[in-house]
């Protein structure tokens, strides 16, 4: 008989043993790193009201655990509770005994029980977390940029270096951001502590009328151990609100090239091409017939849906863009039976009412996880279609069903847990 619970201080040393062998590309073994890792788990525990680890339990033995994340997340213009969960880690002599199956379940159930509508991870592997309900959020695209190609502005007076003294100004300029954009997390205060301790980390900041209105974390990595001299500059962090703030950390970047190769930047922003003068990343690579390599891509966070009808409750003061129809929705959701559901909508110039019944134009029919996908604005329910993952009762309705689910502005997300 299984049992999860949160683990107590005094058994975080044994899952941080689980924690090591279970990432061991990540998690050094060696005894100073597992006792840094130990006090570490400990003060966020204690400190950090944001987070808790849980152990599942066997026979009074610890085989696995996690951490759950509790956030508030920006969708669409309303800030809702959000779970997330991390460092999933199962002992080695327990592989495929179903424990991680067990946790993800508690998982879901215990956000369920808080009222939480929407969970998220980021997969160790996509297609096992897929089969689970969780549906793909957008792509982080990873440009290698030459300084030089950054625009260089007039001047970049209004940069300094941030310090600790700086906390509540960054945060500020990072609510706004947040305010302003679907899918953006609040920032923990751990996570705003954690921004000014790392040694390695640098801060720059732009500055207007004694606010903080952009700001860009950085460090530099070498790219050769026997040439001190040939570095390259990676962006942890980049946060602006204006076009202005923009150009001077981009006139930061261009006057680095006398010691900086490349400027690495990990974004969901997918038209960075525009900003800078060459997009080419270095590798010289050509796809047919002649485009060359900006990039890379990557699949990694993802959303899931664990109440249908109360993720619909969160956006009743969403329009749907002022499309009327009525929808019967049928969610396949086989790992939480519960949220396997049919529902009507009705839309009224785009202002959404759940109906148990009652009368509908148009039948669809689709997964949790695409669903959920589709619901952040991520993918589009006619790429769905076309790809075969939506069920349609008539035809004539995919442009309707289209405009009914269609968002501008793809999620973004920039925290990592």
């Amino acid at each position: 008989m299984s049992e999860i619970r949160k683990l107590h201080n005094d058994e975080l040393k044994e899952f941080v043993e689980i924690v090591t062998n279970a990432y061991p590309g990540m998690m050094q073994s060696t005894k100073e790193m597992k006792e840094a890792t130990l006090k570490r788990f400990i003060e966020r525990q204690d400190q950090d009201a944001s987070l808790d680890f849980y152990g599942l339990f066997r026979n009074d033995r610890l085989l696995g655990g996690m951490r759950l994340h509790y956030y508030q997340m920006n969708l669409f213009e309303k800030f809702i509770p959000v779970g997330g969960v991390g460092l999933v880690a199962v002992d080695l002599l327990h592989k495929k005994e179903k424990a991680a199956k067990e946790l993800i379940s508690y998982f879901l159930s215990s956000f369920l029980e808080k009222g939480t509508n929407m969970v998220l991870l980021y997969p160790f592997r996509p297609d096992f977390y897929k089969k689970m309900g969780f549906g793909y959020g957008p792509k982080m695209h990873q440009y290698r940029i030459t300084p030089e190609s950054f625009p260089l502005g007039p001047s970049k007076t209004r940069l300094r270096f941030l310090s600790l003294k700086d906390k509540e100004k960054v945060r500020d300029c990072y609510s706004r951001y947040a305010i302003k954009t679907h899918g953006m997390f609040y920032k923990t205060d751990a996570e705003l502590e954690g921004m000014f301790k790392n040694p390695d980390i640098r801060i720059i900041g732009f500055e207007e009328d004694y606010k903080i209105k952009g700001y860009m974390q950085f460090s530099f990595e070498k790219r050769s151990p026997t040439n001190f001299i040939n570095n390259d500059l990676v962006i942890k962090e980049m946060i602006f609100e204006t076009p202005e703030a923009l150009l001077e950390i981009s006139t930061f970047l261009h006057t680095q090239a006398d010691q900086v190769n490349r400027i690495v930047l990990n974004t969901q922003e997918e038209n960075v091409h525009y900003l800078i003068e060459d997009p080419r990343n270095g590798s010289h690579n050509l796809l047919p017939s002649v485009y060359h390599e900006s990039n890379l891509s990557g699949v990694g966070l993802m959303y899931r849906i664990i109440n249908v009808h109360g993720i619909f409750e969160d956006l009743k003061n969403h329009n749907f863009n002022q499309v009327t129809a009525k929808v019967k929705l049928k969610i396949k959701d086989t790992f939480l039976l519960q949220n396997n559901v049919e529902l009507i909508l009705h839309a009224h110039n785009g202002w959404v009412k759940v109906a148990s019944n009652g009368d509908y134009d148009v039948e669809i029919s689709l997964d949790i996880s695409d669903f959920s996908s589709m619901l952040m604005g991520v993918v589009t329910f006619k790429d769905l279609y076309l790809l075969g993952r939506i069920e349609v009762s008539n035809s004539k309705y995919i442009q309707t069903m289209n405009r009914l689910f269609f968002s501008i502005e793809k999620p973004r997300c920039i925290s990592v847990f």
